[in-house]
């Protein structure tokens, strides 16, 4: 019997797609390195966004990063078409740039936390359960940076599950 593996890496592209294509999200990160236009919001990607876990050089200038992990926590053993996948988002800026204006009335990390929550949570497209957000914990990396780190579930079927 063949089968692939899950494709990791889509599901990551998929979310930071999703991610840089709201302009609320794209406003409110305010990239200190990149011009962001509304035609290209894009140019964010392994600037601002990144498909992986990387705490910036803070030798650089102060700025705002959006960071993911895909990970398959449970495959099913019985019926191997799906897994559980677990999505980790952390929202990290600098200290110097946790303040936004007066008119969000929230820190910058938990401003994008609750756009990303408000994005996600209960959505059927990344499987068939819904997209479920299990915790939100707010973490001092260094004496730099600050993050809030978000932690969604769902369930998959759209392709077999491989064993390694």
């Amino acid at each position: 019997m063949a089968s692939t593996i899950i494709d990791i890496s889509k599901y990551k592209m998929e979310l930071l797609s999703d991610i840089y294509k709201n302009p609320t999200i794209v406003e409110a990160i305010d990239s200190q390195q990149t011009e962001v236009t509304p035609e290209e919001p894009d140019t964010l990607m392994y600037r601002n966004l990144f498909p992986y876990m990387r705490v910036p050089n803070v030798q650089n200038k102060a700025d705002t990063y959006i960071l993911l992990s895909v990970d398959i926590d449970r495959v099913n053993r019985n019926n191997r078409a799906y897994a559980r996948y677990r999505s980790t988002i952390w929202v990290m800026a600098g200290l110097d740039r946790m303040q936004m204006p007066e008119k969000y009335s929230a820190t910058r990390i938990d401003y994008i936390a609750e756009e990303l929550t408000r994005m996600f949570h209960g959505v059927h497209k990344f499987g068939f359960s819904e997209f479920e957000l299990l915790s939100s914990n707010e973490v001092l990396l260094n004496v730099n940076y600050l993050y809030r780190e978000l932690v969604f579930r769902c369930n998959d079927l759209r392709q077999p599950v491989a064993l390694f």
